[in-house]
């Protein structure tokens, strides 16, 4: 197969090739380790080769087809550490049930993506595997957290990536990489390492609506011993995918009033999808729900900090002695301490004012089916302009630096645990990719992924690929 059809190819588009035989596992395989000989050097994706003689399940949905699980992912042989020095060399004993259903899908794990230290920042850049660079502009960041796998995906090396999102993790990438990005409703799929406030969801990142329709479908159902459950869908996710959506009434903004307003690009990016929008029969116009917005913040850094300082005096117990003071990030240490200032009484008021937001976006649901924002405040930023080493401030003003002014829009999805998605539209007056982000109701994928397909459909994003794309490379042969 040669390397330029394969990177034009999603998931679905590889597996019928492969079940008709115009193509063997082994060639995917193949073309996979050749995109990435081509095109890694200049993005820093991927953590160590493509494994070419990954195993792969017969008889599956996707058997054979090649994927890539995020570091720090529970994936059997997968790297540990999620981007930290701490853990370094060491790997996962077991599949989790999240990977275990995704291997199901007869798919070969032929290796793992980049991520920042623990998942928690925006951008994937660490002490440990460097800066994950944009396939658009390598002088860009490709997002964070899951910023190996939007990268990988975007640049052709494979079509679906696993990643998680506590807080933007998928959507923000892949604003910042044009892919799709679905962070799923809480408790749609398996994620066993929340805690508290379950912020967190797994999914994947994918360059189409239908192959995050079909892995969704694939890996729906909460693990045992969730705290929050979801009815099943009634009906297959891939479904939905080119199914009519209705006559939907959609609300739109570019602002978190008090607290942070999108940029040029951004705001324009959402103006253009709104009229996109009522081109296609929608009603649209401009609404929020009214959530209070810095308070929602300052809650937000509350939760988001709390577990550092447990998570990783876990590590160390694991260990058996103290991290170093080379093995955290800077920021990752100062979210340590300041974890440690965060007590009960302030966990108590977060979650009263989680609960606010909660009801703030049920009431706006009751006269709305969607809502559109920016996926992000700016598009991609810089490499070190948000380095979790590079830079002296405090965990607090660092992390309000990083919501003002790049990535506000995406937390409160997780805190309330509706489903979102970042989808990509045409690109800023710079050439870089631009996202917007739809949010649907509380387990309300299905409509949420219908109307994603209806834009997909009008506007292909997928036929754009960015400079640093395999399918590029290729000079005549097979792969």
């Amino acid at each position: 197969m040669r390397l330029d059809e394969y990177a034009r190819q999603d998931a679905t588009g590889l597996a019928v090739l492969l079940r008709k035989g115009e193509v063997r596992p082994a060639e995917l395989s193949a073309c996979a380790a050749s995109a990435a000989e081509a095109v890694n050097p200049a993005i820093n994706a991927l953590v160590g080769p493509i494994d070419e003689a990954a195993p792969w399940t017969p008889g599956s949905p996707f058997s054979g087809v090649p994927v890539l699980s995020k570091s720090g992912h529970g994936r059997a042989g997968g790297p540990l550490g999620a981007g930290s020095r701490l853990l370094a060399g060491r790997t996962v004993p077991a599949d989790d049930l999240f990977s275990a259903r995704i291997r199901a899908t007869g798919v070969a794990f032929v290796g793992a993506t980049t991520a920042p230290e623990f998942g928690l920042y925006a951008v994937t850049e660490s002490r440990l595997h460097g800066a994950t660079r944009n396939p658009w502009d390598p002088s860009r960041s490709s997002g964070g957290s899951s910023g190996g796998a939007s990268a990988a995906v975007a640049a052709g090396i494979v079509p679906v990536a696993t990643s998680g999102d506590g807080g933007g993790s998928i959507r923000t990438p892949a604003h910042c990489t044009g892919v799709f990005g679905l962070k799923p409703s809480r408790g749609r799929t398996p994620f066993e390492a929340n805690h508290f406030f379950n912020l967190s969801v797994n999914h994947v990142t994918t360059r189409t609506v239908r192959d995050s329709a079909a892995f969704l479908d694939a890996t729906q159902g909460a693990h045992p011993g969730a705290r929050y459950l979801i009815p099943p869908a009634s009906r297959p996710f891939a479904t939905e995918v080119g199914r009519e959506p209705g006559r939907l009434r959609i609300g739109f903004a570019t602002a978190l009033p008090g607290f942070a307003t999108a940029g040029p690009d951004c705001a324009e990016a959402v103006g253009r999808t709104a009229a996109l929008l009522e081109g296609l029969g929608h009603d649209v116009a401009e609404a929020s729900p009214a959530v209070t917005w810095a308070g929602f913040f300052d809650a937000f850094l509350r939760a988001w900090t709390h577990a550092v300082p447990w998570s990783i005096d876990r590590l160390e117990r694991m260990l058996g002695r103290p991290a170093g003071p080379e093995e955290l990030e800077l920021m990752t240490s100062r979210y340590r301490r300041h974890g440690e200032t965060v007590t009960v009484a302030d966990l108590l008021d977060a979650d009263q004012v989680f609960r606010a937001a909660t009801h703030a976006v049920d009431d706006y649901f009751a006269a709305f089916d969607l809502w559109l924002t920016p996926a992000a405040v700016t598009p991609a930023p810089l490499i070190g302009e948000f380095d979790p080493s590079g830079t002296d401030e405090t965990a607090v003003d660092y992390s309000y630096r990083v919501l003002r002014d790049y990535s506000a829009f995406t937390p409160l999805l997780n805190v309330t645990g509706h489903p979102a998605a970042s989808i990509p539209v045409p690109h800023s007056t710079g050439g870089l990719p631009i996202g917007v982000q739809l949010v649907g109701r509380a387990a309300g994928e299905a409509e949420l992924l219908r109307l994603c397909a209806q834009l997909e459909a009008a506007s292909p994003w997928q036929r754009r690929t960015p400079p640093i794309w395999a399918g590029s490379t290729w000079r005549g042969g097979e792969a």
